[in-house]
């Protein structure tokens, strides 16, 4: 008997290799059916849109169709289940709806937050920023409901009432971002719990209060905003044991008592501090002016006494240093003109007496650097008598 053409031979082989890579590249059922928009996700965001309103730019114009997971502006889906894990709407953005042919536009939303958002459950961002017009409170449930929630930005809007009581149990969150609001009332002990948050910033809204004793324990925390607040008391010794902060603004409140020692101390971490506009006293603690990565000090208007430590080394690199209407006494540091850098620099309205150093940074400085203080003579401020 004949023995079969080789190439019949190897067609049932290739037939099976064929039916299994069809197999893999097609999808499953289940598969496709879970990369579908959840209908209760839907219906929520539904809700969400029906409290707001914005006709400038036509942002919910996209919102048709069953199939929220694809093309509804701002909306994202995890692939693998359906449901909405990002809620993301900027007013102030550089995509194709926030800058029609490139060209930016400011947008403006009214309304206000509904609480549907509580029902999307899985939700891991949620961001309404830069709307100007969003009124009213921010939804209890949010602190309770989302326990995916890594990402919660509402500034820039005229949100109004306390931040909920329980945001500290939101395990996962490492942005709270909820500045440029009408938000009033204390600062919720609960936010020290948030051990992943990284980035904090309540500023230029209306809250009382003292800052939290131990938010020293955030040791995550790289950002603190708070300024142009009403909060009052002690800046917390704790601040300065956080290990990663590198910009802490608690300017323009009413706060009292020293600057705690050791802030800065930790090495090159941080970057910035403002703490002016407030009612601080004491001294300028040396470990402060001596912080290698420090570049940005503004400790202006308080009540701040002693001479300024003589400190600085040629590591200093000072894009600003604002000493400004203080009670500052003794004489200007002489070590400052060994900083590597030294660009704005106001010693002025103080109690600063001698002679003004030669040399840079001194030698490019104009007097109203030195203006308004006892008995400061020599560079910008002429000859001594």
């Amino acid at each position: 008997m004949a023995s079969p053409a080789p190439g019949l031979a190897i067609a049932p082989a290739l037939l099976a290799l064929l039916v299994a890579a069809l197999s893999v590249l097609a999808p499953s059922p289940a598969a496709a059916a879970a990369a579908s928009c959840s209908e209760a996700d839907r219906d929520a965001l539904l809700s969400i849109r029906a409290a707001l309103s914005e006709e400038r730019l036509g942002v919910f114009s996209s919102w048709k169709g069953t199939e929220c997971c694809a093309g509804w502006y701002g909306v994202g889906c995890d692939p693998a289940t359906g449901r909405v894990a990002d809620l993301s709407l900027r007013g102030e953005a550089d995509d194709a709806v926030m800058a029609p042919a490139g060209r930016p536009a400011s947008g403006v939303m009214s309304g206000y937050i509904s609480d549907a958002v509580c029902r999307l459950d899985r939700l891991s961002t949620l961001v309404l920023a830069d709307w100007k017009q969003i009124t009213g409170p921010i939804p209890s449930c949010v602190a309770t409901s989302l326990p995916y929630l890594r990402v919660l930005e509402l500034p820039g809007n005229r949100l109004t009432g306390e931040i909920p009581p329980s945001t500290g149990s939101l395990s996962r969150l490492t942005v709270l971002n909820l500045a440029d609001n009408l938000i009033s009332g204390a600062i919720p002990s609960s936010l020290t719990s948030l051990a992943s948050l990284k980035h904090l910033d309540l500023a230029n809204n209306q809250l009382t209060g003292r800052v939290p004793s131990d938010l020293g324990n955030l040791n995550m925390l790289s950002r603190a905003l708070l300024g142009r607040n009403r909060l009052s008391g002690p800046i917390p010794p704790s601040v300065a044991s956080l290990p990663r902060l590198a910009d802490l603004d608690l300017s323009e409140n009413q706060l009292t008592g020293a600057i705690p020692d050791g802030l800065g101390a930790a090495g090159d971490v941080l970057a910035s501090l403002y703490l002016g506009a407030n009612r601080l006293s004491g001294r300028i603690p040396a470990s402060l002016l001596r912080s290698r990565g420090l570049g940005i000090l503004n400790l202006s208007r308080n009540a701040l006494e002693g001479a300024i430590p003589d400190v600085f080394t040629p590591r200093s690199y000072l894009m600003l240093l604002d000493l400004s209407r203080n009670r500052l006494a003794g004489s200007v540091p002489r070590s400052l003109a060994s900083a590597a850098y030294v660009g704005h620099l106001d010693l002025s309205h103080n109690r600063l007496c001698g002679t003004i150093p030669a040399g840079p940074p001194y030698d490019r400085l104009d007097a109203a650097s030195f203006a308004s203080n006892s008995c400061l003579c020599g560079g910008p401020l002429g000859k001594c008598t």
